[in-house]
């Protein structure tokens, strides 16, 4: 059992990576007619047909995939309901990441009628900072101040990151117009915010007595 916990925090700090690094190279190896900051969307690479295709939608369902057990190991250590619910919905913005990956922009061309990748896409930057959210209200009231504080501020950043975006736009949706700059910074928030999440569970085991050694 405490080789399948530690296996899950690994899985903590692996998932971010993952998909924060596809997204990161894919932009320094896309080609300019599929992806740039000022003029397309981060889902633009993971377009059926782009070169980055498997490197983009790869790695936000792998990084995804990773999510889950990492979620198991959150709920056990949760304290409180509150923290439960907010590892729920980590959860949920963790499938749907996965969805983006696998309902792709075009997805329509090789399987369903009916796009989902909005709904992917909307699922993750709108449950994410909610779970922030709640999560960090249950460690403030399980007196973790630090926890609760970092889980506040990441989850603010992505309401910010979106309103910065639609006031530097005067107000107007345009989705090809540094559309992908807000998306990064929401995607940077949450991924932080899980990695924080891990190191928080990895040092509460350190900190554990070894019991074996009695």
């Amino acid at each position: 059992m405490a080789t399948r916990r530690r296996i899950a925090t690994y899985c903590g700090f692996a998932g971010p990576i993952v998909s924060l690094g596809a997204i990161v190279l894919a932009t320094i190896v896309a080609p300019p007619e599929t992806f740039t900051w000022h003029g397309r969307a981060l889902s633009d690479m993971g377009r059926y047909g782009a070169p980055t295709f498997l490197l983009f939608n790869g790695g936000l369902i792998v990084g995804g995939l990773l999510g889950f057990p990492f979620a198991w190991r959150l709920w056990l250590e949760s304290r409180n309901r509150l923290e439960r619910v907010g590892v729920a919905l980590l959860a949920v913005a963790v499938v749907g990441m996965i969805g983006v990956g696998i309902f792709f922009l075009e997805h329509t061309t090789l399987y369903l009628e009916t796009s989902l990748h909005g709904l992917a896409a909307l699922t993750v930057f709108g449950v994410a900072p909610f779970a922030g959210w709640i999560y960090g209200t249950g460690a403030a009231l399980a007196g973790d101040g630090r926890l609760a504080v970092t889980s506040f501020w990441l989850g603010i950043v992505h309401p910010v990151a979106w309103l910065g975006w639609l006031v530097s736009l005067g107000g107007a949706i345009d989705t090809g117009t540094w559309f992908a700059v807000p998306e990064f910074v929401a995607a940077l928030a949450f991924g932080g915010w899980i990695l924080s999440l891990a190191l928080t569970v990895s040092r509460r085991a350190d900190s554990e007595p070894d019991v074996s050694a009695h």
